[in-house]
């Protein structure tokens, strides 16, 4: 899991009656329209260059001693990171970054992200407990913070817990202009229901989530929702529901054509493995 809300707003104030417009200084421009251009790319999921185009502007800001902008753009460039799966390049990044500079929800979310990505739960778990207490008042962050807690109670076998979180989530978001969240909670929705045994709710909650990935055209999110319509259905073979194997293959096989044409080899290699497992009839254990 990636967590996603608003990474840049830059600011141009505008001119008072015969006051020329101010122009920011040609290095402060520069270190912007990096961030602004990282900013964008990310948006489109191009995390690569993203990552390249934060790193230069924080280069930049702190060229000019500005450590705002530079801590700023450590903390993109940190969740740019973690988009890649480099959780402990993140986790080294977020280490070194100004809490009080961007707020530390922010900065908490992000490290506790990278240290369930590393399996380091307990360490996740205390994170977050800080992350809880300083969202007051339902901050703008707290759809997502539900959505980690989520993660790190179904890392902890607590299904159904994880199941309530991620719904608790998807209340909040409602009808805000967050999408990628949205489809993360649902995501995480089906992965809990899987591991409650519940193959047409995980099915269901899968497919919400393709639904949205595929709208914002993100290949990553779209091949993972398509392993867990596959995984829906091979548990769904555990019951013997007719066409459940042939439908497990179906989906295992376009989540392979998609990382095929996207280069995500990590997610190609559990497909293969996962069509493997169904053409030898394997079922998972109730």
């Amino acid at each position: 899991m990636r967590a996603e809300w608003l990474l840049v707003s830059v600011i141009f104030l505008g001119a008072c009656g015969t006051t020329p417009k101010p122009v920011d200084p040609p290095r402060l421009k520069a270190a912007l329209e990096a961030e602004s251009d990282g900013a964008k790319r990310y948006q489109r999921g191009d995390y690569v260059v993203a990552g390249r185009r934060f790193a230069d502007a924080m280069r930049q800001f702190a060229g000019i001693d500005d450590s705002i902008g530079s801590t700023r753009n450590r903390i993109h460039l940190a969740r740019t990171h973690l988009a890649l799966g480099r959780a402990e390049a993140a986790l080294e990044l977020l280490g070194a970054a100004s809490d009080g500079a961007t707020g530390d929800i922010d900065v908490l979310l992000l490290r506790s992200q990278a240290l369930l990505a590393l399996m380091r739960r307990s360490e996740a778990e205390k994170v977050l407990v800080a992350a809880e207490q300083s969202c007051a008042a339902k901050c703008p962050q707290l759809p997502s913070l539900k959505i980690l807690q989520a993660r790190a109670a179904l890392a902890d076998g607590r299904a159904a817990e994880a199941q309530a979180l991620a719904g608790t989530a998807i209340k909040l978001l409602g009808d805000k202009d967050q999408a990628p969240e949205t489809a993360n909670a649902w995501r995480l929705t089906a992965a809990a229901r899987l591991a409650a045994g519940d193959a047409t709710g995980a099915l269901a909650s899968a497919q919400a989530a393709l639904d949205i990935d595929r709208r914002l055209a993100l290949p990553e999110k779209i091949a993972h929702d398509w392993l867990l319509i596959g995984n829906a259905h091979r548990y769904a073979m555990r019951d013997q529901v007719p066409g459940a194997a042939g439908e497990a293959a179906a989906a295992y096989s376009r989540a392979l054509d998609v990382a095929h044409a996207a280069g995500l080899a990590e997610i190609a290699t559990l497909a293969k493995q996962a069509l493997q497992d169904v053409g030898a009839g394997k079922i998972p254990a109730k």
